[in-house]
């Protein structure tokens, strides 16, 4: 398959990502791009039903999907079927359940590797996450998956790599939005965590970020700071050794970044050594940078 193109594709195609129509329905049109370790879909149609089980389909993606539609209905097993609202869906472990439309509905879908978005939050929510109310970067997500697939253009090698890290950053970015802090948007203390985070995120290849500064770009006392993180059981030092192992773990399960040396990989980690990437690739993720290689390379 080109990875460069949008292509249409059909119930089979469908059925491989872990959709499958229920009875006889009217057809659903689909299309699909993937660039690099992301796939990308988009399905439209009317009142359908589907048995969706990405979990086996995709075991190791997670799911974000931004679904529109008069009215759709979740079942779960032998249960019931429950009216649910359109909105964005989470679900890091995967969809597993039947799903049932009632006129017009749209669904555009990313599918992610779960092991990349590990690396944004804390720990992954085991359960699938529906919320109705739309936020600011929900939608430039989901604009961001229709914008490439409405397009025809076939995209280069560079292309193909810038949308797959922004895919990736997008969806890490609404983990941290949404399930990042457990006691959400109403504490102020979460808020203030939350924008500390998204610093530590922006800016954790940057060798010379330190809590004092991180304090200063969210207007806040380091000992305040301090003091929400320790809530959390965290502290900023620790948020900066974590998001530094995150973005090292995905440069060194990159192929793409096998020319680079573990130190260079450090170096662009923010980390001062490669003694320091060691013990944070350790503390994180229980591996070390040449493991991590060995173990993609084996998978190839």
């Amino acid at each position: 398959m080109d990875l460069g193109i949008v292509r249409e594709i059909g119930p089979q195609e469908l059925i491989e990502h872990g959709f499958r129509a229920v009875g006889n329905r009217l057809p659903v049109r689909a299309r699909e791009r993937t660039p690099g370790a992301v796939t990308l879909l988009s399905s439209r149609g009317t009142s359908t039903e589907f048995k969706v089980d990405t979990a086996a389909a995709r075991p190791d993606q997670a799911v974000f999907a931004f679904v529109e539609a008069d009215r759709v209905w979740s079942k779960l097993a032998d249960e019931p079927w429950v009216e649910i609202g359109s909105g964005l869906v989470v679900a890091a472990s995967g969809i597993t359940r039947g799903l049932r439309w009632q006129g017009s509905w749209h669904a555009a879908i990313a599918f992610v590797p779960r092991a990349a978005m590990a690396s944004f939050v804390p720990a992954l929510p085991t359960d699938v996450q529906v919320f109705p109310e739309r936020r600011l970067l929900d939608r430039a997500m989901q604009d961001f998956i229709e914008g490439l697939l409405d397009a025809d253009e076939q995209a280069t090698a560079i292309e193909r790599y810038a949308v797959e890290q922004l895919v990736l950053e997008m969806g890490g970015a609404i983990l941290l939005d949404r399930v990042g802090a457990v006691s959400g948007h109403g504490s102020p203390r979460a808020v203030l965590r939350d924008r500390a985070i998204a610093v530590i995120a922006q800016q954790c290849g940057d060798p010379s970020l330190t809590p004092t500064q991180v304090a200063r770009e969210v207007q806040s006392s380091l000992r305040q700071l301090q003091l929400v993180f320790a809530e959390a059981e965290n502290s900023v030092a620790g948020e900066i050794r974590r998001q530094r192992a995150r973005l090292a773990r995905s440069l060194l399960v990159d192929s793409r970044y096998d020319v680079l040396s573990i130190e260079q990989i450090a170096q662009r980690a923010g980390f001062q050594s490669p003694m320091s990437l060691r013990r944070a690739l350790d503390e994180a993720y229980r591996t070390t940078p040449r493991a991590l290689r060995s173990q993609r390379r084996a998978a190839v």
